[in-house]
């Protein structure tokens, strides 16, 4: 009689077989979790499946993404595109902020999508308030700035995915070594043994563990980056006031030139 397969073997088949898609294995760890009623487990994979958007849980460090900050824009007769842009050529209130390395807080679905896409195609990832930012750095006359993103090469993405399913992979191992011969599904203390050897690291740098109560730790709200509708990176809301306050204070000057004119 032919033995059913148990969840773990079913994750560690899936994990280990590099085309497939992360998503539905991130699903099974969830499903794992509930069965060994794992809550950090199943918070850990519900926010690589979901994203880290729109929370106040820390992007772990290995969503870290190195990219440049580039501009499209016309000067003159003359369109550009793709034009990196200097700490310099920011708005003094956002330099602190902005820079050639985001955190991509986006769900693995979505991720794997972009890389479905093109392959060989820089992805363009829009900064909070890009169009607002656009609009200030628009105040030279010699030139206009229609659209300010990063350009996050595809293997910056691979990268990540790749962090995910190394830690997956942990886990099966972790589990394997504190199970027994023969048995079937990890026990909630198995569980919890297995993931006090797996380490995260969240956003400010600092290493704790996916068991210890305060595994994820939160932060002060701060408003969310768009990238086409979803973003990976905050700015803190004294620098949205700061770019209201200019926003403001442009339209004000522009409409009393526009009337001693």
């Amino acid at each position: 009689m032919k033995l059913r397969q148990s969840r773990l073997d079913r994750l560690e088949k899936d994990v280990l077989d590099e085309s497939r898609p992360l998503a539905p294995i991130l699903r099974q760890v969830i499903a794992l979790g509930g069965h060994a009623h794992s809550q950090p487990l199943r918070t850990w994979a519900l926010r690589e499946l979901k994203g880290y958007e729109g929370t106040d849980v820390p992007i772990p460090d290995y969503r870290k993404i190195s990219a440049p900050l580039v501009m499209d824009g016309i000067a003159g007769m003359y369109q550009f595109r793709k034009q990196q842009v200097s700490m310099f050529g920011l708005p003094d209130f956002v330099r602190d902020d902005l820079g050639t390395e985001l955190r991509f807080g986006r769900g693995v679905g979505e991720i794997e999508s972009l890389l479905a896409k093109d392959p060989s195609e820089a992805v363009p990832i829009a900064p909070p308030m890009a169009a607002e930012l656009a609009a200030v750095m628009s105040q030279n006359p010699a030139r206009q700035v229609l659209r300010l993103y990063w350009a996050v090469h595809p293997s910056a993405l691979e990268g990540v995915l790749d962090q995910i399913r190394t830690r997956l992979v942990e886990l099966v191992g972790e589990l394997r070594a504190v199970m027994p011969q023969g048995q079937q599904d990890p026990t909630p203390d198995q569980v919890a043994q297995a993931l006090q050897n797996i380490s995260i690291v969240t956003g400010d740098n600092s290493s704790v563990t996916v068991t210890a109560p305060m595994a994820l730790a939160y932060r002060r709200g701060s408003a969310r980056a768009e990238v086409n509708g979803a973003g990976p990176r905050s700015i803190s809301r004294s620098t949205v006031l700061w770019i209201t306050l200019a926003i403001l204070i442009t339209a004000a000057l522009s409409t009393g030139l526009a009337m001693w004119l």
